[in-house]
């Protein structure tokens, strides 16, 4: 005769560790998911938070009144800083153009704007009457429209002077290691900056100060230093044309080449949506229009591009030239160097 109790309590001893295992599997596999869960927001979670599309927007024209000196100028010096030519690895000697805001004083901090011209034109012609940009600065600063700060124009070029199209592709395309390991380093331990010390620990430390922007040319050369001097520089202003870190006109050939490189570049760094700014600009009357503008739709399909961190400006009727540079400065600066309060 069979006894059921018995049968029971065997199959049922059989079961119950059975059950156990699989109940303690499932909370261990629950435990590893919330686990990677919270190491992905960690890593990622700012750009799964991101408040909306990058924003796009008109430029506004410059005052009229900007046109003439302001009551409160600033000054212009040139500071000879060591350097390299890093096509032969000559050791060289090279200027930077500086614009002092009126009033700069040694013992106070300033903001850092460094600027980069474009093909066929010297680091000075940033900083020339004929370009009206200095004047543009002093109001800027005067109007209390925008904080004090210094502006370093440089030169990707080692003697300062206009050179072949691919003689300038080859020399910009290296200018990061300069900015880097010379340049910045050497003039602001001349100048009144944030930064402590001139030590990359230094420099790093002070990057929500410090800017880089550059025209034509100049915008490649600012979209390289995104993408390797982003340790060092917060914020950034490429006018008039697209990265070309795939190669020449890579943002419009490439788009998305060059877009997953500036991603990778933000990975690299593990930055979130609040540690980087872009202000893109582009005129719809510009020959470089379609390349900038290619590479900047590419970017609104990516989360780490958008309203927290990047404004694309286009101007109606914006030339290759420098009054719609000029045009750019105004519209940017009270977004890179905001009056406090």
């Amino acid at each position: 005769m069979i006894n059921l109790t018995e049968t029971y309590m065997t199959k049922h001893s059989r079961t119950q560790p059975n059950q156990s295992i699989r109940r303690a599997a499932i909370v261990s596999l629950v435990m590893l998911f919330l686990l990677c869960a919270l190491v992905l927001w960690e890593r990622y979670g700012s750009y799964w938070k991101r408040s909306s599309e990058l924003l796009t927007v008109t430029t506004e024209p410059v005052p009229q009144e900007y046109t003439v000196p302001a009551s409160h100028q600033g000054t212009v010096i040139t500071i000879n800083y060591p350097s390299k030519d890093y096509l032969t690895n000559e050791e060289i000697t090279k200027p930077a153009f500086v614009y002092l805001p009126y009033g700069y004083d040694e013992s106070v901090q300033y903001d850092v704007l460094y600027l980069m011209h474009g093909w066929m034109m010297r680091a000075q012609d940033y900083l020339q009457d004929s370009s009206g940009i200095k004047q543009l600065f002093d109001h800027l600063i005067e109007d209390g429209r925008i904080r004090p700060f210094i502006a370093v124009c440089l030169t990707f070029d080692r003697d300062n002077e206009p050179q072949t199209y691919e003689r300038s592709v080859e020399e910009l395309a290296l200018f990061q290691y300069e900015l880097r390991e010379y340049a910045m380093p050497y003039l602001e331990e001349k100048l009144s900056t944030y930064a402590e010390n001139t030590s990359i620990k230094g420099l790093r430390a002070s990057r929500d100060h410090r800017a880089f922007g550059g025209f034509s040319m100049g915008a490649v050369t600012t979209w390289h230093q995104f993408l390797f001097n982003l340790d060092l520089i917060r914020s950034f202003i490429p006018m008039s044309c697209d990265s070309w870190i795939r190669g020449s006109n890579g943002g419009l050939q490439k788009p998305e080449l060059t877009v997953h490189s500036l991603v990778t570049a933000v990975h690299n760094q593990r930055y979130h949506l609040n540690d980087y700014f872009i202000y893109a600009c582009a005129g719809k009357g510009d020959p470089m229009f379609k390349n900038i503008d290619t590479q900047v739709q590419e970017m609104k399909r990516r989360q780490e591009f958008c309203a927290e961190n990047m404004i694309y400006a286009i101007k109606e009727d914006g030339l290759h030239d420098m009054n719609t540079v000029r045009e750019y400065f105004y519209n940017a600066l009270p977004h890179i160097f905001p009056k406090e309060g």
